[in-house]
């Protein structure tokens, strides 16, 4: 009897230990999804396009390094690209700079998708294959060589209705 009590009890814990550990990542992935909000409100960028961006690069985990360690952060700033010289790993890993900088980045790739009259999701594909590459290679790039931007429409989806949602409030 001791000991099933003594099983019973480590799973209870086991159990309160992991439930705390994934609100902690729900907590850290809101905080991150507000401060994207505000940056790209700050930038005149609507919100779901780098919400979009964020989740397809790093599904919002500030601390994702890719490209055998040459993209870093929220939004995989790249060495060559736009992940500044000057700046250190440690630095491009902190949401604050990561989120500045890609969104201030995306703002023009924001303008040249308006003057081409694209919209919705061909808007984002265009700005998230235009705004960070560092050879700018584009959709046609994208598209024949990575699903990214099958990605890109899974998470727009999921995006633009919570956008327009919480205008709609």
């Amino acid at each position: 009897m001791k000991r099933e009590t003594f099983i019973f009890i480590l799973g209870i814990l086991a159990a309160g230990a992991l439930v705390f550990h994934f609100y902690e990542q729900h907590q850290q992935r809101v905080a991150i999804m507000d401060m994207i909000k505000e940056t790209a409100k700050k930038h005149d960028i609507p919100a779901w396009i780098p919400l979009s961006i964020a989740e397809t690069e790093s599904k919002f985990d500030p601390k994702t390094v890719g490209d055998a360690g040459t993209s870093f952060g929220l939004f995989q700033l790249h060495r060559g690209g736009l992940a500044p010289e000057e700046l250190t790993e440690e630095e491009l890993l902190k949401p604050e700079k990561n989120i500045e900088i890609a969104i201030s980045n995306m703002t023009r790739a924001y303008d040249r998708a308006q003057k081409e009259g694209l919209e919705g999701i061909k808007m984002l594909t265009y700005i998230a294959n235009t705004s960070g590459w560092p050879t700018q290679r584009g959709t046609y790039w994208t598209d024949q060589n990575t699903n990214y931007n099958e990605k890109l429409a899974k998470n727009f989806k999921k995006h633009v209705k919570v956008t327009e949602l919480a205008n709609d409030m």
